[in-house]
């Protein structure tokens, strides 16, 4: 060099420390940028298994509102169950003549009108015992062959009638009990109900 004003003089010893110092630099730089590596794997591994967690909870949720459920039907179910037994030793604790001659079983159970035409042309507004057909009797027409008329006949969840009429489609384990309005036979339907028959003591 000609211009030995900006000449610097280093010594051959603190080059090669220097030299010593950026070598072990950069051995650093290295490892952290190999662990900086390892955690954002780890971080990526961790977040997988964070959602796959969140995944597994969220389906144990959805099984445990399933089980809820199925516990809460179930607990209705049985409710029902317990009320319509209660109904049923009720209604024999009640009836005047158990023993022998009362008895029950499952019926099919109907609604029928008074003084309708769907139900006969000789529908006159009477029974076939001669009562009034009144719904507030709580007449029910039954098969007299099996349920002698006059006898009581209870009606699981509807409570007590009397056997005073009968009907043509009215045979074996059949009942059709008196109503008021077209809409009640309507909505009732057909259903199968328990039923305890008391017969008449006279």
């Amino acid at each position: 060099m000609e211009n030995w004003d900006n000449a610097v003089v280093v010594d051959s010893r603190e080059l090669q420390r220097l030299r010593d110092e950026h070598a072990k630099l950069q051995k650093a730089s290295r490892k952290q940028r190999l662990l900086l590596l390892v955690l954002a794997g780890g971080c990526a591994v961790t977040g997988l298994g964070l959602y796959m967690g969140a995944l597994r909870l969220t389906a144990t949720e959805r099984d445990a509102k399933e089980c809820r459920k199925t516990a809460m039907r179930s607990n209705v179910v049985l409710a029902a169950l317990a009320r319509s037994h209660e109904n049923i030793l009720a209604a024999t604790e009640k009836a005047p003549s158990v023993g022998t001659k009362s008895w029950g079983r499952r019926f099919t159970v109907t609604m029928y009108l008074p003084r309708d035409p769907a139900y006969g042309r000789f529908n006159t507004g009477f029974t076939s015992t001669l009562w009034k057909a009144d719904p507030k009797s709580r007449i029910v027409a039954v098969d007299p062959k099996l349920i002698p008329y006059g006898s009581w006949v209870w009606v699981e969840g509807l409570g007590w009638y009397r056997a005073q009429d009968c009907g043509a489609a009215i045979k074996g384990f059949r009942l059709d009990l008196l109503t008021a309005t077209q809409r009640d036979a309507m909505a009732f339907g057909k259903q199968d109900r328990f039923v305890i028959v008391v017969p008449s003591a006279a």
